[in-house]
């Protein structure tokens, strides 16, 4: 399956999101690192999954977090990629030789994550759909597709059970 947009399944927290983002040739598999977030995933854990992926980029979310408290962390994960909500921290990830991925921040010059509402370069963007129905994807994005988007990791009902079928219908307006 090939899209016509970059795929970003963000918040990733189980091997079943993880796989199905694999499998669905997304681009990019972002875990959250931030303790305290709702969708905070333990690096051990995140680990464990990562070990079972093969083919999408690996992201860490760790929102204003410093290289100084992570890099050993991100080393031991084999991640080279970081999403940053901070001017600070996305100018130190640069610096410490990480691809940076900025979110919602202004004056930002690279790709970055935000919400439909806030965006104002589509082409520079990873649009988070989370929070949108399958209407307001298909009136407002489908047309003019932006450079990417985000979909967020759910939870599973049981062990290595979850309905894919909204972000199913979600990567059919985007295939080639």
């Amino acid at each position: 399956m090939f899209h016509r947009c970059k795929i970003k399944f963000g918040s990733i927290t189980n091997l079943t999101d993880a796989r199905y983002a694999a499998a669905a040739y997304a681009d990019w598999v972002g875990f959250c690192l931030i303790p305290g977030h709702p969708r905070y995933i333990e690096p051990l854990k995140a680990k464990e999954i990562i070990d079972w992926l093969s083919g999408p980029t690996i992201v860490a979310e760790i929102g204003s977090q410093m290289p100084e408290l992570l890099m050993a962390a991100l080393e031991v994960l084999m991640i080279d990629t970081v999403q940053v909500d901070s001017p600070e921290a996305a100018a130190a990830w640069k610096d410490a030789g990480f691809q940076v991925i900025g979110e919602n921040l202004t004056d930002y010059n690279g790709l970055q994550v935000c919400l439909p509402e806030n965006s104002v370069k589509p082409s520079m963007e990873i649009i988070d759909f989370s929070r949108l129905s399958l209407d307001e994807i298909e009136k407002n994005w489908v047309k003019n597709a932006p450079a990417a988007i985000q979909l967020i990791g759910g939870d599973e009902s049981a062990p290595g059970i979850r309905d894919f079928a909204q972000i199913d219908e979600i990567l059919e307006l985007y295939e080639l």
